[in-house]
């Protein structure tokens, strides 16, 4: 099986933590998969497999990208799919526009590239669990509106069979236009 890579943002480690604690109270045994804190982020650009050797084209072009920090905020669980058995289940968050462009940045510097990256519309969102088993969704899904400060993104490497299974293998600090 070949490696898979993508573009996102780690959820800092207190506050997934809490999100994970608050999925737990949840009793969620409706999803095979439930992302553990430590692999817990926003997928910025999913890359897929390197087919033509562009990564480390790839990194040094995201290290071109300048922006400031900003900060984010939780706003309540959504899912993904049928209502009734939906395939995920994530941590939404507010409209952020500063996001937004750290997304289009992230996608222009791809663009030129011959690697297909995911053509569905951006959604931030967390993935708190995967995989639809069977059973009773909870009638309440209780979650903080955490604010969190997002200083730096990465290129991430999936390793499917591990955890954590998303390994960064280069972070880009934000720190501002130049």
């Amino acid at each position: 099986m070949s490696t898979h890579y993508f573009i996102g943002i780690r959820i800092p480690g207190q506050i997934a933590e809490k999100i994970g604690q608050a999925r737990d109270s949840w009793e969620l045994t409706t999803h095979k998969r439930l992302t553990p804190p430590a692999d817990m982020h926003i997928t910025l650009v999913f890359i897929g497999e390197d087919r033509f050797g562009e990564l480390e084209e790839i990194a040094k072009r995201l290290g071109q990208i300048g922006q400031a920090p900003f900060h984010l905020r939780l706003a309540g669980v959504k899912t993904f799919g049928n209502a009734e058995t939906p395939r995920i289940v994530y941590a939404a968050l507010a409209d952020s526009p500063e996001l937004m462009e750290l997304q289009q940045a992230v996608g222009q510097q791809l663009d030129s590239l011959k690697l297909s990256t995911d053509p569905k519309p951006f959604v931030p969102h967390i993935t708190l669990a995967s995989r639809w088993k069977g059973g009773s969704l909870p009638k309440d899904w209780p979650l903080e509106k955490l604010d969190f400060r997002v200083d730096a993104f990465s290129l991430f490497e999936i390793h499917p069979r591990e955890t954590p299974r998303y390994k960064e293998i280069q972070t880009y600090q934000l720190k501002g236009r130049a």
